[in-house]
């Protein structure tokens, strides 16, 4: 009996089954590279229920809907900029995150931070 009162209460403070990325919802800059193209992205994200990501990003000007999944410390989101669908793919670490784009065939890189405050 006190072995499972024991496990009951240690059970209580684990987290649940395959939870959700901490919320990302803020401004993150974005700088990403591909085959020696460098841009910016300021992204506005919000983090809805089931880990949905949304929002909008700014690059040159332009402005984009941003939309994607987060899940543990996985982060996936697309942007289309001039016609051109950007995919992320990559790992969030606190207020970093970091990972790798596919757009039109060619690969490229990417590190954010989001905004303090």
């Amino acid at each position: 009996m006190r072995f499972a009162m024991l496990v009951l209460l240690v059970a209580s403070f684990l987290p649940a089954g395959a939870a959700a990325a901490d919320d990302l919802s803020g401004s993150w800059t974005i700088d990403g590279d591909v085959q020696g193209n460098a841009f910016t992205l300021n992204c506005t994200v919000k983090q809805g229920a089931e880990a949905a990501l949304s929002g909008q990003c700014e690059v040159n000007g332009m402005t984009s809907e941003l939309t994607g999944t987060a899940k543990d410390a996985d982060i996936q989101f697309s942007v289309t900029i001039s016609g051109y669908t950007l995919n992320y793919s990559g790992k969030v670490e606190g207020d970093t995150v970091a990972g790798g784009i596919e757009v039109a065939g060619a690969t490229g890189t990417f590190s954010g931070r989001r905004a303090k405050g």
